[in-house]
């Protein structure tokens, strides 16, 4: 039963999240007159569908909730509609009207995340982010034997191949830890007035499944700062988390932390934390934050079949003028296809090596 629940919280958390993405796109499109022919929630067989004799769209919900889809007129592999006039097509549309369609779900999964956390920090105050200050150093870990102390300001760690991060609180000083794995790193810190630096090794800790020091933060201290305040600030973590996410993805590119990354399976496990004692709402509820500003920086990585691969694609044709040619397009297209797919599979077995 448990079990079963949980897949029910997934489908949910994926669901909403997949619902706001796509329904961007619907709106942008329909408002620029593009024939919508399916909304549909989930990939694989259709189970169920509903379309009312005054609209042209059909909504369907599909059994597989690991994305969405919306089928507009003019858009590669929708057969069944070359009668709809070109000017109800995404092709047919300008340039930039077709740049915004493309952008829209992107652009709803902000919002998505915006009113997540700003209900979020309203209702429990925000956290103001501990500084790199290390509070306590754990007894037999790698920053004990490297000889940092309770107390210390780390101001600088420089890691293995060249990266540095000037940590501006502690959350940054365990990015970094976490994702450069077990790799030295230079950690050049203050005690009093003295600038030291020493190079410790992370270990792997078999409770939180993640490589460490054995340094602990002081607390964040929680405080209500008012509707103004609480935008502003919702609008900053928003933009350091951004900013995050792609300093992992660039990372990752370069194959660091490959093995930290999770897919589906990973995203289901976090999912079921919110059910282990009780319904855990605000858990939940941010979690759907945290993912959707994640689906909506990974749909705008430049990969063909992705919305910022085609958005690129779409602005190119507005420097040159011209269409790109047919067959250049559907071969880009296609090996965007296949490395979506290397990804999918890649984040696959990432999760079940980590179970």
């Amino acid at each position: 039963m448990t079990f079963i629940i949980n897949i029910l919280v997934f489908a949910l958390v994926m669901g909403t999240i997949v619902l706001v993405h796509e329904l961007g796109h619907l709106i942008a499109a329909k408002s620029f007159g593009v024939y919508c022919r399916e909304f549909a929630i989930g990939m694989g067989p259709k189970i169920y569908s509903y379309q009312s004799k005054k609209s042209e769209t059909a909504y369907s919900i599909r059994a597989l909730p690991i994305g969405g889809y919306v089928a507009m007129a003019g858009e590669p592999g929708e057969e069944g509609l070359e009668d709809v006039p070109l000017e109800k097509t995404i092709q047919g549309i300008s340039r930039w009207k077709r740049l915004i369609v493309l952008l829209a779900g992107v652009f709803m999964n902000m919002v998505l995340a915006f009113i997540v956390y700003v209900s979020l920090f309203g209702f429990l105050g925000v956290v103001r982010q501990p500084e790199p200050i290390i509070a306590a150093v754990a007894d037999g870990y790698p920053a004990q034997a490297a000889g940092l102390q309770a107390d210390d300001e780390i101001v600088k760690m420089t890691f293995y191949n060249g990266t540095v991060i000037v940590p501006e609180n502690f959350t940054d000083v365990s990015m970094g830890i976490i994702t450069f794995e077990d790799n030295p790193i230079e950690i050049e810190f203050l005690r009093g007035e003295e600038n030291l630096s020493v190079t410790v090794t992370p270990v792997f800790n078999e409770d939180s499944e993640s490589y460490v020091l054995g340094i602990q933060a002081y607390p964040g201290a929680m405080e209500k700062i008012g509707l103004g305040g609480t935008v502003v600030y919702t609008f900053q973590y928003l933009v350091n988390m951004v900013g995050q996410i792609i300093m992992v993805l660039g990372l990752l590119i370069r194959g660091i932390g490959l093995n930290n990354v999770g897919g589906p399976v990973a995203i289901f496990q976090a999912t079921s934390q919110a059910t282990v004692s009780g319904f855990d709402f605000i858990y939940l509820w941010n979690l759907i934050g945290g993912l959707s500003v994640s689906l909506a920086v990974m749909n705008l990585v430049p990969i063909p079949i992705f919305d910022g691969g085609r958005a690129l694609l779409t602005v190119i044709e507005m420097i040159i003028r011209r269409p790109i040619p047919k067959k250049f397009e559907n071969a880009i297209m296609m090996i965007g296809l296949a490395l979506a797919i290397f990804i999918m599979v890649f984040f696959v077995i990432n999760d079940f090596k980590r179970l």
